[in-house]
């Protein structure tokens, strides 16, 4: 049984309500009934079975919380956050909202950069909110007790300055000087880990397809980004992106 999407305004005491595409999926896709029980979650870690009462009329569904729980917490908390340039075709960019949303990342925000095709101003609401669905989408597919943030973009030379505040900032350079292994990425995830028991943010710049201009190098670098590559062969920017986020939750011991 699938899990589904439960706003925190719509719980009242052991009460719950789902409303617009939730209730039509609950109802007319899955055509639960009264009685039938469901699973769901409030996209902030919180977890609940609950047993529906009542199917309106107008396709909202109401039902009692039988049980609460809480998404299951890591040894030591990480939030990987991933800045990624836009990428020109839209499906490779939506592939990396679904595939890093299941692995755990934690938000997602465009980055504009002087080699990125698409810009901030080609980003209708349609298209963003679309972004959220296919989240949300994954989140309940893998049953992700939260739902991953999507930003708003940002200009690189604000978005590392930014991060480095927050964090360790990583970029993936595929002509790193060490490309021929990640290792330095393992030596470097070790020491932060080690130095941040009790939690680590960090945020993974990933660069669009012709990667990373000669200047964009230099502020990472005045901003104590670590450089990294994933080997010798040149990687698409999806392809470095699920990558990357994948061996740092596995190095992390997250995965």
């Amino acid at each position: 049984m699938p899990q589904f999407v439960l706003k925190l305004e719509d719980i009242d005491g052991k009460r719950f309500t789902l409303r617009g595409p939730e209730a039509f999926h609950v109802t007319r896709v899955l055509r639960q009934k009264e009685g039938s029980e469901i699973d769901l979650f409030d996209g902030k870690g919180g977890k609940y079975t609950g047993v529906i009462t009542t199917v309106h009329n107008d396709g909202s569904v109401e039902g009692d919380i039988t049980h609460r729980a809480h998404a299951p917490m890591r040894p030591v908390p990480v939030d990987l956050h991933l800045y990624m340039g836009l990428l020109k075709k839209a499906s490779n960019w939506e592939w990396v909202l679904e595939k890093g949303t299941e692995l755990g990342v934690a938000s997602f925000t465009p980055v504009i950069t002087p080699r990125t095709i698409v810009q901030a101003r080609e980003l209708s609401a349609n298209k963003v909110a679309r972004w959220n669905k296919i989240m949300e989408g994954a989140s309940k597919q893998c049953e992700r007790g939260t739902l991953p943030a999507l930003k708003e973009p940002q200009h690189f030379r604000d978005a590392v300055p930014s991060a480095a505040k927050r964090g360790l900032v990583l970029l993936g350079w595929e002509r790193h000087p060490g490309a021929t292994t990640y290792a330095g990425l393992r030596e470097t995830l070790k020491k932060a880990r080690t130095e941040h028991k009790k939690g680590l943010t960090l945020s993974l710049f990933i660069g669009p397809e012709g990667g990373f201009s000669d200047e964009e190098l230099k502020i990472a670098e005045y901003e104590g980004a670590n450089f990294f590559s994933l080997g010798p062969n040149v990687l698409r920017a999806e392809t470095a992106a699920i990558s990357a986020s994948s061996i740092i939750l596995y190095e992390l011991g997250t995965l």
